[in-house]
Formats: structure tokens, sequence, C-alpha cells
């Protein structure tokens, strides 16, 4: 909702948010500033899957779709507002290239391209260094501090210099970063690691091939070649051996039943269970439970006794 100024009878096309889930993103007419101040999450953006490690900072506009698939200990603050609330010429209808607009604006759109022009490998994520977090940090604050307290009849004046600052400030990290070509596939976009760290969070839960290779947008035989290449297994033969390893801990480290290992490990079955701990690790789960200090660590592999 527009923010409702208090000194005028008038609305301001502004929101903030002190702490965001993620999940009610983008914003209907609004560009879009997002800090990752703590945790992380993968989400799928554009159809596209994104891992985001704090402190980053995301630059959305409507036009893009974001779904929150997982998160962890995830801490956000936002601010969302209209193009014009910057300069009152741009618009969303004039923010493409194309479209003509007096020459002394055109810097100014030129640093919505964060927000705008978002393609394979660039989803308008950038992350941060220290230095880069404390700055954007502040400056948020001071906004959304601005933004609630209204002090005086100036707040929105003080808001918008702010804002551009901001702006400023994010448009040289992001033309610094494609300087250095920092937006072509990094490792955490490559398919291949995207869904081995799905697998990593969601081991526990019915994980099929159809549903990792939606994630990636890639089809069964493109996804397991790619995902062989790089862990010299496909992805379901991945999902089991990484199972096994976390049973494997769990019989060494806790008390826990067979059946509520299995159970805390994503096998539908305790009998399942014991038969794949058996034949993969050339022990079963009872026996190797006995000694467990004698025993390697799984890698795909039997087990050797120390």
């Amino acid at each position: 909702m527009p923010q409702q100024d208090r000194h005028k009878e008038r609305s301001i096309p502004i929101e903030f948010e002190f702490y965001d889930t993620l999940t009610a993103l983008p914003r209907d007419a609004r560009c879009s500033i997002v800090l990752l101040t703590c945790g992380n999450a993968t989400i799928k953006i554009n159809n596209h899957i994104r891992l985001l490690h704090s402190p980053c900072v995301l630059c959305l506009s409507p036009n893009d779709t974001i779904d929150l698939i997982y998160s962890e200990n995830l801490s956000a603050k936002s601010f969302h507002f209209d193009p014009w609330y910057i300069k009152a010429c741009l618009c969303f209808d004039n923010l493409e290239d194309s479209i003509e607009i007096e020459p002394e604006y055109t810097y100014d759109r030129i640093k919505l391209y964060m927000f705008t022009k978002h393609h394979e490998h660039f989803q308008g994520i950038l992350s941060l260094t220290p230095q880069n977090y404390i700055h954007i940090n502040e400056l948020m604050l001071m906004i959304g501090a601005e933004t609630f307290s209204q002090s005086d009849g100036f707040w929105t004046c003080r808001i918008r210099r702010m804002l551009r600052q901001l702006i400023t400030y994010i448009f040289d990290i992001y033309a610094d970063q494609r300087k250095l070509k920092m937006f072509e596939m990094p490792e955490n976009h490559n398919p291949a690691t995207l869904c081995a760290e799905y697998i990593h969070s969601h081991y526990a839960e019915n994980i099929t091939l159809s549903e990792l290779c939606e994630l990636v947008n890639l089809n069964r035989t493109s996804l397991n070649q790619r995902f062989k290449e790089q862990f010299s297994y496909t992805c379901m033969e991945y999902l089991l051996n990484y199972r096994l390893k976390i049973s494997q801990e769990l019989l060494s480290n806790t008390n826990m039943k067979i059946s509520e290992i299995a159970d805390n490990c994503g096998f539908k079955y305790d009998s399942y269970f014991i038969r794949q701990f058996t034949a993969k690790l050339g022990i079963s789960p009872a026996a190797y439970r006995k000694n467990p200090l004698s025993y390697s660590s799984y890698d795909g592999k039997p087990i050797r006794k120390l």
C-alpha cells in the first residue's frame, strides 16, 4: 500500500519493510531494493534457481517473478518505489531504451538497468562486501526510519535524496561487477551445483528427478549428463549416497532407532534403508553401529575397516 503522508492529504508511492520474508515479491508498480542481512535462501526468479547468501541485494521490477523455495535464518529489509518518485518523467512505460525521453534524463534511466535488464546470468542479485553492506544498510535504515516517522513536511524530500544516493551506490557496484564479468555463470548458478545444494537441504523429503529437472529447467537426460560430469553420479544416485552418508553419521552419533534414522534420511521404509545401507556400505546398519569408529566414512563405495 502507498505510504500516507501525515502532513498533507496525499499518498506517496513507496513502502518500506523492516522484516521482509521474500514471499510477497515483486510489488505491483514498484521497483524493489531488498537487502539480505542474515542467513541464506534458495529462490526461483524468472524460472532460474539462485542461491542467496547474505549480505547481498536484490533489485527487482514488477516484470520479475520470484518464489521462495527454502530459507535458513533469513532476515531482510526492503524498500519499494515507483520510478517517478526519483524523476517525475520516469515510468515503467518509458524505461526501455527504445522509448525516447529527454536526453538529460537518460542517466537516471540507465541507473535503473539493474532493476529492468535481467537475463540468464543476471537476475538483479548483487553480492556485497562488508563495506558495501555497512553503507547500504545504513542508508536503508535511515530511509526506513524517515518513512515511518515522517518527522516534518519535508520527509519525502529527504527520502528521495537518500534513495538517489542508495541507487547510485548500488549502481556503482552493478557497473563494477558487470565490468569484471561477474554476471557470467558462477558456480552457484550451475544447474548441477544447484541440484546438489537442493539435495543437501531437502534430502529428508520426497525428492524426485522431475522436481530437480523443473528447478533448473533441464530435461532428465541433460541434467543427469551435467550432474554426472560434475559429481560422477546421476542425480538420484547422488541423493541415495547423500542420504546414506547422513545415516552413517546418525548411527555413529545418536541413539535414534533404525526406523527413526530411515525416516529422518528420507527413506520411506526402514527395510529399504537397511537393504540399501548393507548393499552400498558393505555392512548392515546394526553391525556398523556396534563399532562405528572402526570404519571409514562413506564416499559412494563400500566402507573400509580401519
